[in-house]
């Protein structure tokens, strides 16, 4: 090789160790990029965090409803109740969600204490398994029957919920556990859920740390627990006014009171029928989300109006340094109950896949299915904001 081609040989060979360190590097570079990039974006997930909420109104066993549950597990009168059928056509809604609440308005206080109906019930144990099977796991004690089987009815109840793995709250068993929050720590987020009744039906327990009753004493002396301790407020509370569509003055002082002390969600049940829902906003700016009355769930009870019910949801999130609730929805749904052999059978439905042969089944319709359902609907849009009905 002559110095020329010696010359261009060791030109290239510079050229392409250049081009090859160049080449490294531009990978180089670009990976230590990307691994920033993806950093920031883990750094950006961690930050963000989102709990889901569902909750639906009064779980309100009859007697028609646990003798139909009785003919499905076993022989009837053996004293063998299965309820999972009730909910099978709204467990995949349910489940959606992290945390799902339920109120259940008959208490249980123990089949050893007989089951027993309207006006003072007692519901079957077996509805507990049913209910974690659709899948709520936060359940409220505290309403108007919660003293139907008396004191000691409560304490038999509260040692039943402490035997499950169910968040629950409402009825106690001594002041230490009244004054103990639950606070729920979900996907990184604290949530506190406080449980009210305005009564009892006039009957009083031996001691008034069993029943957790709406006062503005309470309401602050709790809600003073809990600040600082949690990253959202959800108050459960039971009333109003039954069969009433429109609020009432306790419903409203209440509501103000809650946002005034910085509660996040409201859900309300009692009156057997949905009530509006809104966002209230205190003169500081504090929004708080109210469904005032979700109405009934499973139940038995006369006249169509209460057989239109509410799943009520949110997310409640965690983005930085903000904390909001955001994709607040109310979805309609119906319990539909017609008469069979064994008296009567029916399940919950959304209202948006409720069938019209169905609804001209159902015994408190008479027939007239989809006069009742447009019913629904023209109540539903008086009462619940056109961006939060769930409607399809």
């Amino acid at each position: 090789m002559d110095f020329k081609d010696e010359k261009g040989f060791i030109g290239l060979s510079i050229f392409i160790m250049l081009l090859f360190i160049a080449s490294v590097s531009f990978v180089f570079l670009n990976t230590i990029h990307g691994n920033s990039i993806i950093k920031e974006k883990n750094s950006y997930t961690q930050k963000f965090k989102k709990v889901s909420f569902v909750g639906v109104g009064d779980n309100l066993i009859h007697d028609s409803i646990y003798i139909a549950a009785d003919s499905h597990d076993g022989i009837i009168g053996d004293g063998k109740y299965n309820f999972d059928h009730f909910y099978e056509n709204i467990s995949s809604d349910i489940k959606k969600f992290d945390l799902a609440y339920i109120n259940q308005e008959s208490i249980i206080s123990g089949d050893s204490s007989g089951i027993s109906t309207y006006p003072k019930f007692n519901c079957p144990q077996s509805m507990i398994p049913s209910l974690k099977k659709t899948g709520f796991n936060i359940i409220n004690l505290a309403n108007n029957h919660s003293m139907d089987m008396g004191s000691q009815g409560i304490k038999n109840s509260v040692k039943i919920w402490n035997q499950t793995d169910l968040y629950h709250g409402g009825l106690y068993d001594s002041q230490k556990s009244r004054n103990i929050p639950l606070i729920i720590s979900k996907n990184g987020i604290k949530i506190a859920i406080l449980f009210y009744t305005y009564d009892t039906n006039g009957m009083l327990p031996d001691n008034e740390y069993m029943v957790s009753y709406l006062n503005e004493k309470n309401v602050k002396e709790d809600i003073s627990r809990v600040k600082g301790k949690s990253d959202f407020i959800i108050v459960s509370t039971h009333w109003g006014d039954e069969g009433v569509e429109d609020l009432s003055s306790q419903q409203i002082k209440f509501a103000k009171l809650f946002n005034e002390q910085g509660v996040d969600l409201v859900v309300g049940t009692h009156a057997h029928r949905i009530q509006k829902s809104e966002w209230l906003q205190a003169q500081n700016g504090k929004k708080t989300l109210i469904f005032y009355g979700t109405g009934n769930f499973v139940h038995n009870m006369l006249k169509p109006t209460t057989y239109l019910e509410a799943m009520v949801s949110c997310d409640f999130v965690i983005d930085g340094n903000k904390k909001y609730i955001s994709n607040a929805k109310f979805t309609p749904l119906v319990f539909h109950l017609e008469r069979t052999n064994f008296g009567y059978d029916g399940s919950v439905y959304r209202l948006d896949k409720y069938p019209i042969d169905l609804a001209n089944k159902h015994i408190e319709m008479y027939g007239q299915g989809q006069y009742n359902i447009n019913l629904y609907k023209d109540t539903l849009k008086r009462l619940v904001p056109a961006d939060m009905l769930d409607l399809k």
